[in-house]
């Protein structure tokens, strides 16, 4: 679930409110995935550490793994998590950059942290720079939970729509809350059918017979290489470019998923701010699935280069 900054809130109170509640970004199979391209890529060292960790937290009384604690940045929002961390970081997880000249600058004059306040960029580099400086502090009182959190966040930023919003032209304003403002008409399987929820989910998004179908989610138990996990990454493209840049810089992350919300998450749906109940075409739903699923394995490259270098020497 999402719960946007004060501009936010109020634009999607008025549109749905429930969206924003749900909405996530990847959803828990995707940061799965992201994970275990990761995974796959970490040096003995770095995969011993990262699984040391992750088994520190538990959810239901079960220890995570070096997979799926990807996930417990979401799963902590749920309103009956049994943890002490119910409900933190919600506004750590995006940042909501506009495409049109006279939008606000929000990388500009970043925001002071708290367990209500913040964005992914100073997020995500807060939590880096604790583990590298093996330090920690009131917000993130343990190495596991930054662990979690960068996990999270490097997934979370390479979904386009976790970087970018569509502000009002006539103000420069309110945005759409990264999406969750724009009904969809056509999408199925889901109880929030919005922008946001399908690029969440675009990776395992199909157009069928006028309706934008889901393939099943993996179940979030599922260990690092198992066999369902094995299933979905035969699904991927795992040949990245070969000069693709790994190296740590929240900043250009973002902007390269803003640049493709805006010119293509919004530039090809062909419906202007405030637009509702979009049916979304069969091709842009192809192009979506493609660009998502690149999406994740670039992300999967970046955090294996980070975890890497934070554990792997």
């Amino acid at each position: 679930m999402k719960v946007k900054n004060l501009s936010r809130t109020a634009v999607v109170s008025a549109l749905m409110l429930a969206a924003t509640l749900s909405a996530r970004a990847w959803d828990g199979t995707g940061h799965m995935l992201v994970a275990q391209v990761a995974y796959d890529r970490l040096n003995d060292k770095a995969k011993a550490r990262v699984s040391e960790l992750a088994a520190k937290i538990q959810k239901d009384g079960v220890p995570y793994n070096a997979v799926n604690i990807a996930c417990w940045a979401d799963d902590i929002k749920a309103r009956d998590a049994d943890t002490p961390f119910r409900g933190h970081f919600r506004v750590w997880h995006y940042i909501d950059v506009g495409c049109a000249p006279g939008d606000p600058d929000v990388l500009a004059n970043p925001p002071t942290l708290s367990n209500t306040n913040g964005n992914v960029v100073v997020a995500l580099s807060h939590c880096v720079d604790l583990i590298k400086t093996k330090q920690t502090d009131a917000l993130v009182p343990d190495e596991s939970v930054a662990l979690a959190l960068v996990m999270h966040f490097v997934g979370d930023i390479h979904q386009p729509l976790h970087t970018t919003g569509r502000y009002d032209p006539a103000t420069h304003k309110q945005d759409d809350a990264g999406g969750n403002g724009v009904t969809l008409a056509n999408l199925a399987d889901t109880q929030w059918p919005n922008l946001h929820t399908f690029w969440d989910e675009a990776y395992r998004r199909y157009y069928e017979n006028g309706e934008v179908k889901a393939m099943p989610r993996l179940s979030e138990a599922d260990a690092p290489g198992s066999p369902e996990l094995k299933e979905w990454m035969k699904r991927l493209d795992l040949n990245v470019p070969e000069k693709l840049d790994t190296h740590f810089d929240v900043k250009k992350w973002v902007l390269e998923g803003h640049e493709i919300a805006c010119t293509q998450v919004y530039g090809t749906l062909g419906e202007p701010y405030g637009a509702k109940d979009i049916k979304l075409k069969e091709e842009y739903v192809k192009q979506g699935t493609r660009t998502a699923r690149h999406q994740l394995v670039v992300a999967g490259y970046r955090l294996a280069a980070l975890l890497n270098d934070l554990y792997g020497k």
